[in-house]
């Protein structure tokens, strides 16, 4: 078991985009998992001073989508293999990188019984997904281009 998770933290790290590992490399990412995405404190105003308004975020995927997308996508894994062109270049470079690892592992976790919204982590949406032989938590994020950008997961905690 001891083996399978680590196989499963390694396959987390792994399909996370280029950037954030080379971020994470460096020890500069919060993880996700872990705490709630950090909210921005306003710059302070003088007397007399509009408000400055800050630019808008990219609103955060829909739920509904978001769990359809995770759903395809690791059906797709247990199956036929996924439809790279669901994934950023750079994200779908890493999961044909590692598929032969990760592949066998999502496999080992059995039939896909529940998914499970838990909250949004930043522009991202984390889910729990159990299968017939493992709970899992999931973090799936798309890009402005619609794909998804963000694709990790681990075991999922009690």
């Amino acid at each position: 078991m001891k083996t399978a998770l680590k196989t499963l933290a390694l396959a987390a790290a792994l399909l996370a985009p280029a950037p954030v590992l080379a971020q994470a490399a460096a020890g500069s990412v919060p993880n996700s998992f872990d705490a709630p995405a950090a909210q921005a404190t306003p710059a302070p105003q003088r007397p007399g001073q509009a408000p400055v308004q800050a630019p808008a975020a990219a609103a955060p995927a829909d739920v509904a989508e978001a769990e359809a997308a995770l759903r395809g996508v690791i059906v797709a894994i247990q199956g036929p293999g996924p439809d790279y062109s669901a994934f950023t270049q750079n994200l779908a470079a890493q999961i044909r990188q590692q598929a032969d690892q990760v592949t066998p592992l999502i496999k080992s976790f059995g039939a896909l019984r529940t998914i499970e919204h838990v909250r949004p982590e930043g522009q991202a949406q984390l889910f729990r997904v159990t299968f017939d032989n493992q709970a899992t938590e999931w973090i799936i994020g798309f890009g402005d281009d619609g794909k998804i950008a963000a694709l990790l997961f681990r075991p999922a905690e009690a």
